[in-house]
């Protein structure tokens, strides 16, 4: 029982690192919206009226009705968020602005959910890595990409007999 605990405190302290084939730790907030009246661009900051949390968009989707029409529902993600705790930012029924906390925009849509937060990649532990030509690998990547490197290396030895040649 004792060593269970010490391998546990040990698995918190240890030094964590991203797979080279399974990409760096990132996260993003995504919500809900609706009455959106202007379709956010990539790139651009969006504000929260209420909150004042803001984030870059990353991309919007467009689920029902027409920005021209001003009944636009769908999906926003966003990058570089402030004001995101305990995994949400934003507040439901809240208008959201183009530009910084003053508001170049003012009200080109309304939340329709907390913007919830979303994590993608991984981080491994040191001990569940392995390194090879240079880059740190997850151990079934390792085993991928060393087992192709190894097959692609291996020496071919067909003789002229085994081709069908005659001499």
């Amino acid at each position: 029982m004792l060593r269970l605990i010490r391998g546990r405190d040990k698995a918190k302290d240890a030094k964590r690192y991203p797979c080279t084939l399974c990409g760096a730790r990132y996260k993003r907030v995504e919500f809900w919206f609706d009455s959106g009246s202007v379709e956010p661009t990539v790139g651009e900051t969006l504000t929260g009226a209420t909150s004042g949390d803001t984030g870059a968009v990353v991309s919007s989707t467009l689920h029902s009705g027409t920005f021209a029409g001003g009944d636009a529902e769908g999906t926003v993600e966003l990058s570089g968020c402030t004001g995101v705790s305990d995994r949400f930012a934003f507040e439901e029924d809240e208008a959201i602005s183009r530009g910084d906390a003053t508001g170049t925009d003012a009200d080109i849509m309304t939340t329709d959910s907390v913007g919830s937060e979303k994590v993608y990649g991984r981080l491994y532990p040191e001990w569940n890595l392995a390194t090879y030509q240079g880059k740190k690998y997850c151990i079934p990547h390792y085993h991928y990409v060393s087992r192709k490197n190894y097959e692609r290396d291996a020496e071919i030895n067909i003789t002229e007999e085994d081709r069908g040649v005659d001499d």
